[in-house]
C-alpha cells in the first residue's frame, strides 16, 4: 500500500477529523491575520480628528507685526551707496557702494525707519504696558515691528483690543517690490510664538475691496498661520478676530514639536539663509544667526541679492527638515469697517479685536491605545478557542454527512472488502508456508 493509498483510507475511517483539521488551520490564519493588524495599529496607532467649539474664560491674543510701504528711505541709500537706489535689490545699489568704509549694518539700519518713525501711539486694553514690541530687519521689507501682549484678556471687545495710531513719512517713494496700490501700512496677525520671518505664506491681501494675492519673502512649505491686511495712509479700520486652535499628535511618520520656543518658519529661514550664504561665501545683514563673513565687494553682494531672488520668486518648496509645531492658532480676520481718517498728518489708526470667546478647536486624538489591543487580542484568540469554533466544526460535520453520507459510505464499504481480500490472501500463502516447513521438518526426522 502506497502513502496516499493509507492517507485516504485514514480519512475514510474518520471524515471528520479532516473538517477539524481544515477548520482550525483556517481559524489560525484568520487570527494570525487579526494579530499582525493589532501589533501594527499599536506600534502606529490611527489618528482621528476631533472638532468642537469651546468657550474659554480667557482669549489670547494674536501678535501683530506692522511693516511700512516704502520700507527704506529713497535719499540716504542713495547717499550711501554711491548711486540711485530705491531698494537694495537693485544692482544700482551696489555698483559704486563704497565697501570698508561704511558696513553693510550701518547701510541697512540708517535708511530703514525705527519704533518712533511709525508708532504714535500703541496700546493694548488702553495701556502700553500690556504689550512688548521688537523689531526686526528683513531684506524686502524692510524694518518691520511686533507687538506681542504679555498677558491673555479676560472680556472682549473694541476697547480691549489692539489700538494702534501709525505714522507715514511721504518723503519715501522706494517700494517692497509689492504691489498694494499706494503707500500705507503691511499688518501681519499672527501666533504670538511665532517670530515674523518676512515668508509666511498665502498671505491674504486686502486693499479696499479688492482682495489679491500677495507675494511672499520666501517660500517656505507649513505656513498659511497668519492673516494680511494693508492699511493705507489716512484710514480707519476695524478688524474683528476669530481664531481657531490646532493640537497634532506626533507620530513616527509626521513628527512635531512641543517645544514652546520652536518656530518652523525660523527653522525654514535659517535653513536657507545658510544655504544662500554657503553658496555665495558671505551673508546679509537681514539674515540673522549666521557664521558666514559679511560680503565685502560688489560682486559677491549682487550673487547674493540674484541667488536671494531666484529663491524669493521660486514658486517650488525649499527642502529643509524642519517638522512643524504640535499646537499653533490660526486667526482668521474679518474687515468691520473702513473710513477716511480725517488728520493733518499722514497717519491711520487701527482697531483689533475679538467680539466673542468661543474658540474653534480643532484637536487630533490616537484612536487606538492598549486597552483596545488587550481586547482585540483577546477577541481575536477566543475566536479561535471558544465555543463558536466547535459549533462551527459540529455544523459542518453534519453538513458533510447529510450531503455526502452515501458517497463516504460506499467509499468505506469498498475500502474494507479491498482490505479483507487482502487479509485473506495473506492468511493463504503463511498457512501453505506453515505446511512446507513442516514437512521438510517431518522428512528430515525420518532421515
Amino acid at each position: 500500500m502506497g502513502y496516499w493509498s493509507e492517507t485516504r483510507a485514514w480519512l475514510l475511517r474518520d471524515p471528520a477529523k479532516l473538517i477539524r483539521y481544515l477548520v482550525l488551520f483556517a481559524c489560525s490564519i484568520v487570527v494570525i491575520v487579526q494579530l499582525y493588524e493589532c501589533f501594527a495599529k499599536l506600534y502606529n496607532p490611527p489618528i482621528s480628528t476631533h472638532s468642537y467649539y469651546n468657550v474659554n474664560d480667557t482669549i489670547e491674543m494674536p501678535a501683530i507685526t506692522i511693516c511700512r510701504e516704502p520700507p527704506y528711505r529713497e535719499e540716504v541709500l542713495t547717499n550711501l551707496s554711491g548711486g540711485y537706489c530705491p531698494h537694495p535689490k537693485y544692482a544700482t545699489c551696489w555698483m559704486n557702494y563704497p565697501f570698508g568704509e561704511v558696513s553693510l549694518d550701518e547701510f541697512f539700519e540708517n535708511a530703514t525707519h525705527d519704533i518712533s518713525d511709525t508708532f504714535v501711539l500703541y496700546g493694548l486694553n488702553g495701556d502700553k504696558n500690556n504689550l512688548e514690541i521688537d523689531s526686526s530687519l528683513h531684506f524686502y521689507m524692510g524694518r518691520c515691528h511686533t507687538l506681542r501682549p504679555k498677558a491673555p484678556t479676560k472680556r472682549v471687545s473694541k476697547s480691549v483690543g489692539y489700538s494702534l495710531m501709525v505714522e507715514h513719512a511721504r518723503s519715501t517713494t522706494s517700494t517692497s517690490d509689492v504691489d498694494t496700490g499706494g503707500t500705507g501700512w503691511h499688518v501681519f496677525i499672527h501666533d504670538k510664538r511665532e517670530n515674523f520671518t518676512g515668508k509666511f505664506l498665502h498671505w491674504v491681501h486686502v486693499a479696499l475691496s479688492n482682495v489679491i494675492s500677495f507675494p511672499k519673502e520666501i517660500n517656505m512649505k507649513g505656513s498659511g498661520r497668519v492673516e494680511y491686511v494693508f492699511v493705507n495712509i489716512n484710514e480707519e479700520i476695524e478688524i474683528k478676530l476669530q481664531s481657531q486652535y490646532f493640537s497634532n499628535v506626533e507620530t513616527r511618520d509626521e513628527p512635531c514639536s512641543s517645544d514652546k520656543g520652536y518656530s518652523d518658519l525660523k527653522c525654514g529661514d535659517h535653513c536657507i539663509w545658510q544655504d544662500l550664504a554657503d553658496e555665495s561665501k558671505c551673508s546679509g545683514p537681514w539674515m540673522h544667526e549666521i557664521v558666514n563673513e559679511p560680503c565685502n565687494d560688489t560682486l559677491s553682494m549682487r550673487n547674493l541679492i540674484s541667488d536671494y531672488k531666484e529663491v524669493y520668486e521660486n514658486e517650488d518648496d525649499f527642502d529643509c527638515d524642519c517638522i512643524l509645531p504640535c499646537q499653533s492658532r490660526i486667526y482668521t480676520t474679518f474687515i468691520q469697517s473702513r473710513k477716511a481718517f480725517n488728520q493733518p498728518e499722514p497717519r491711520s489708526l487701527i482697531y483689533i479685536y475679538y467680539t466673542t470667546k468661543l474658540i474653534s478647536m480643532i484637536e487630533e486624538r490616537p484612536s487606538y491605545d492598549t486597552t483596545q489591543f488587550i481586547a482585540d487580542v483577546g477577541g481575536s484568540l477566543g475566536f479561535l478557542l471558544g465555543l463558536s469554533v466547535l459549533g462551527l466544526i459540529g455544523i459542518l460535520e453534519h453538513m458533510t454527512l447529510f450531503f455526502c453520507g452515501g458517497f463516504i459510505k460506499r467509499m468505506q464499504q469498498k475500502e474494507q472488502s479491498k482490505l479483507g481480500e487482502t487479509s485473506e490472501d495473506g492468511q493463504s500463502q503463511t498457512s501453505d508456508e506453515t505446511i512446507d516447513v513442516a514437512t521438510v521438518y517431518k522428512k528430515k526426522t525420518t532421515n
